[in-house]
């Protein structure tokens, strides 16, 4: 995540975070659904949420997971909508839950704030119509090398190099790109005998991310 980003994270949480209400969820519990009138903003305290699309076919694909310390469900600040995405919790989560007006009237005397969550909320669009764009026109593998990068670019920028991204299952990173968990592993140990990145049981390391951004873009 650049810096930016963060710190605009880090200045909702402060904002928002007194005024949120703790709830639990259950691994693969909802949160919410399109289908949902958007009235409240989310903080993830613990675990992890899975933002989703529904695709064509009728399955779902991820366009990005919500790890601790991060924001979602900001189309609550706009008039009159729904949310843009189904919430799933892929662990147990615990959020804090902030009501739509309650944030609205902080942020009517807060122009920090409000920037702030505009440019969360811009992000959340760019994943979400990114993700649409690269299912529609590019490779399983260029999709894929895609997603890493961009979930390398969630890790604190003073990680170590190379970076070392969170866990992820082969089926969760083959929902982030609209393809089957076979061929995704299949990609990945491509990738591994190409020495792009490596695999353990605690998660990825990319060796070689400008190969990868090559790949990405093509």
């Amino acid at each position: 995540m650049t810096s930016r980003l963060q710190e605009a994270e880090a200045l909702v949480w402060h904002r928002l975070a007194p005024l949120g209400q703790s709830q639990s969820f259950r691994r693969h519990s909802s949160i919410y659904t399109p289908a949902q009138p958007a009235q409240t903003i989310y903080l993830l305290a613990s675990g992890q949420v899975g933002l989703h699309l529904a695709s064509r076919e009728g399955r779902l694909l991820t366009v990005r997971v919500v790890e601790q310390g991060q924001t979602f469900g900001l189309s609550a600040i706009e008039r009159d909508v729904a949310y843009d995405t189904f919430a799933e919790a892929l662990t147990p989560v615990r959020a804090l839950a902030v009501p739509r007006a309650e944030a609205l009237r902080v942020m009517a005397t807060d122009g920090d704030l409000v920037a702030a969550m505009l440019e969360l909320l811009g992000q959340q669009r760019l994943l979400v119509s990114r993700r649409i764009e690269e299912v529609a026109f590019k490779s399983v593998p260029a999709r894929l090398a895609s997603v890493l990068l961009e979930m390398s670019e969630t890790q604190p920028l003073a990680a170590p190099q190379p970076a070392r991204l969170p866990r992820r299952t082969h089926q969760q990173l083959a929902d982030m790109i609209n393809a089957y968990r076979e061929t995704v592993t299949k990609v990945i140990n491509q990738f591994r005998d190409a020495r792009l990145l490596d695999v353990d049981s605690s998660g990825i390391t990319l060796l070689n991310p400008s190969r990868l951004r090559e790949l990405a873009q093509s």
